[in-house]
């Protein structure tokens, strides 16, 4: 009989590793794992049952519907160990509960990298408009002081003049697209405060959740009386 780790079995049947973990730790009796030194291996034809378990999760059943639906499609294996006669620990709510916290650890932890990610782009954006904008004004004032240098007939070419005054038309848009860049360079500033500020209440939510995550992850791991 060919055995597999939990490892194995989630890269062949594409379930994440920590969910093919806790799917092993809800429903043991049904997989028929046994222990190999200290990891924990399953036979091939678990490969079925942890499938099956998959897709039900995917129509949308709870853990308890799921486990009535495999009590009358698979046998129970319950596995035996005759090494020690002691009550078994409550892993199951614990392994559950773990599961859990690591699913909310890692959105809050997508979160806080998606609005890390935007913070990044919105201050790239913000230093090429004050380069942008720094631009525009000096070449405004290039242009005025243009205008006020003095000019003999016949000494500067026609094209040159030509030019200048196409450019002295745009002194009034350059100095308005220099105002208007102010104002959403304005805006982005307080939009990146807000951003900053939710990225520190995320992380707060989520030193908060870990703490009371744990208390409970503590409490079922003590031995009951």
């Amino acid at each position: 009989m060919n055995w597999l780790s939990v490892a194995e079995i989630a890269k062949l049947t594409r379930i994440p590793a920590p969910t093919a973990r806790r799917y092993a730790a809800l429903f043991k009796d049904f997989l028929g794992g046994r222990k190999m030194g200290r990891v924990t291996k399953y036979p091939e034809e678990s490969l079925v049952v942890f499938e099956r378990i998959s897709r039900l999760y995917g129509e949308g059943r709870v853990t308890s519907e799921i486990d009535d639906a495999l009590r009358t499609e698979f046998p129970r294996t319950i596995e035996v160990d005759h090494r020690a006669n002691v009550p078994a620990p409550r892993t199951e709510g614990y392994a559950e509960l773990a599961s859990t916290f690591n699913d909310v650890i890692g959105k809050v932890a997508s979160c806080m990298g998606v609005i890390a990610d935007q913070k990044t782009i919105i201050d790239n954006q913000q230093e090429d408009i004050q380069k942008l904008k720094t631009a525009f004004v000096l070449l405004a004032r290039s242009q005025k002081k243009l205008k006020q240098l003095p000019v003999s007939e016949g000494s500067i070419p026609d094209d040159f003049l030509e030019q200048t005054q196409a450019l002295e038309q745009k002194d009034a848009e350059i100095e308005e697209m220099a105002l208007k860049l102010t104002f959403d360079t304005s805006d982005i500033k307080a939009k990146l405060q807000i951003l900053e500020s939710e990225l520190v209440r995320l992380r707060k939510d989520r030193r908060e959740m870990e703490k009371y995550l744990q208390d409970k992850i503590d409490r079922l791991k003590e031995p009951t009386s």
